[in-house]
């Protein structure tokens, strides 16, 4: 977890008229809550007796006096204040507890500056369509997927194979982050830049999971979707004559046999973040970088100088560490592709030919959100090398809530058609496409008729089974298995 204190603010307390100041705490890139020296020294005390001073920096002293936020006091304090919340921020046992998440998320409540109160919360899919779920605007990240997924039709099991990613807009192009249970994605969402949305996403790394996945139709169609996009992207290099096969897939609905064509393909499975400068084979080297299947992959760039495609990969599991730093901020500060950054990834590699460890560093605006996606890719090798199963909501002991959907009589349920849109008539148009633009209550109400309709009709061949097994003098009709895949009607109507 990437923590700063960048800077600190005078609050005039309204209960009591007196000025105190807030620091300002922004979690992997951007602002997450304000705190008193007061609550962070509460949050210190409760720390040091549940895991003891040695996981901890010591905690900067108080004053007598009230210390201006500009002075040199205040800004010395911070950095002090900065060194102690980062310690925290790097040790796992005190991230995940229980006494920190409270924090964070509580924090995170009180500069709300206002009254919890029922939303509708829009989340999009890969291909830009979007669903509404009623939610509390304080709701925490894994009480907004649950309820996402449920409103969606995802099976229970499956729903952490997914997550909730904030983006620079619909397309899903440039990823800002993975939002965590400590933050309200509401709240986050308010406070981001304009035009930045919630997505779904899958949010695994191993792509031997997809076979879990496409055994349930809904999950199927958010892969089959989300690949489908990564494609338009460029992120997919799709060959001319597997992109017949694929076109022939999709014209089919084939989508089974669509991603794992797609599966073989070069990019799937990856996550792209565009350009870096790095220090590696030499310093400033220009790259394009990219993340999955256990590998960090640089693409060079060197104008055409020298084997401008060349490409060096980088085993995740031969990093021994790696960091995030805040660089100092001045005229020094490198740029890419015209943005400043000013966080740099550095991890220590094993370089096999060299025989020996190396520190290699990246500079890219998405620094800090490659550093979760590493620490993610690695959790999940550890919980698959274990054979441990991925967590389900059930596990959630008492932190589930149940769910606030309203009535669900008005969620359009288009993600079905496979991330086609329908077009418009005409020149150009793609009348291959499948739709299904259904409310849902009405989707209930043919999926109920359709039950009935199919119970009566395999009623009437079980009777007629029946008495033609007797005519003939058979004694044993309840052999008749009346049981058959036609009871996914869900399913069937959604095209699988």
């Amino acid at each position: 977890m990437h923590i700063t204190i960048p800077n600190q603010e005078e609050v005039l307390d309204s209960s009591t008229g007196k000025k105190y100041v807030s620091y300002n705490i922004h979690i992997n890139g951007t602002y997450h809550c304000s705190a008193r020296f007061s609550i962070l020294k509460q949050l210190h005390e409760r720390l040091k007796k549940q895991f003891g001073q040695g996981c901890l920096e010591k905690f900067p002293g108080g004053t007598l006096f009230y210390v201006k936020p500009d002075s040199k006091d205040a800004t010395l304090r911070r950095f002090h204040l900065q060194a102690w919340i980062q310690k925290i921020g790097s040790q796992a046992l005190l991230v995940d507890g229980e006494t920190f998440q409270t924090f964070l998320l509580n924090s995170q409540k009180e500069v709300q500056k206002g009254p919890e109160e029922d939303v509708q919360l829009e989340i999009y899919l890969a291909h830009g369509k979007s669903v509404k779920v009623d939610i509390v605007s304080t709701d925490q990240t894994d009480d907004v997927l649950e309820t996402a997924t449920t409103v969606i039709g995802l099976d229970s099991s499956l729903v952490y194979y997914f997550g909730l990613y904030l983006v620079e807009d619909a397309t899903g192009k440039v990823i800002v982050r993975k939002l965590q249970d400590f933050e309200s994605p509401y709240v986050s969402l308010q406070r981001a830049e304009k035009g930045h949305i919630v997505q779904l996403r899958k949010a695994y790394w191993d792509i031997r999971v997809d076979s879990i996945l496409q055994k349930n139709p809904t999950a199927l169609n958010l892969l089959y979707i989300e690949t489908i996009n990564e494609i338009k992207k460029g992120s997919i290099q799709v060959e001319e004559d597997a992109a017949d096969e694929l076109a022939n897939f999709r014209s089919k609905k084939e989508r089974k046999a669509f991603l794992q064509l797609a599966a073989g393909l070069k990019g799937y499975g990856d996550s792209s973040f565009g350009a870096a400068l790095t220090n590696y084979p030499k310093p400033g080297t220009k790259v394009k970088l990219a993340l999955g299947n256990s590998l960090m992959k640089m693409q060079l760039d060197d104008g055409g100088t020298h084997d401008p495609l060349a490409e060096h990969t980088f085993q995740v599991q031969r990093m021994r560490c790696w960091k995030t730093a805040t660089l100092m901020p001045g005229p020094s500060i490198p740029e890419v592709d015209g943005k400043k950054v000013n966080v740099e990834l550095e991890f220590e590699y094993y370089l096999e030919k060299q025989n020996k460890m190396q520190w290699i560093k990246v500079l890219s605006p998405q620094a800090i959100h490659i550093s979760m996606c590493l620490q993610f890719m690695v959790e999940e090798m550890l919980r698959l090398k274990r054979n441990k199963p991925i967590r389900k909501p059930s596990d959630r002991v008492n932190s589930f809530k149940p769910r606030r959907q309203k009535g669900g009589g008005k969620v359009d349920l288009d993600f079905l058609t496979g991330g086609e849109a329908a077009a418009p008539a005409g020149e150009g148009a793609d009348n291959s496409a499948f739709t299904i633009s259904v409310k849902l209550s009405e989707l209930k109400k043919l999926v109920k008729a359709a039950e009935a309709e199919e119970d009566e009709a395999v009623r009437k061949l079980a009777q007629s089974v029946t008495e033609e097994m007797a005519a003939s003098g058979e004694t044993d009709p309840d052999d008749y298995d009346d049981e058959e895949d036609g009871r996914n009607s869900f399913a069937a109507m959604a095209g699988y």
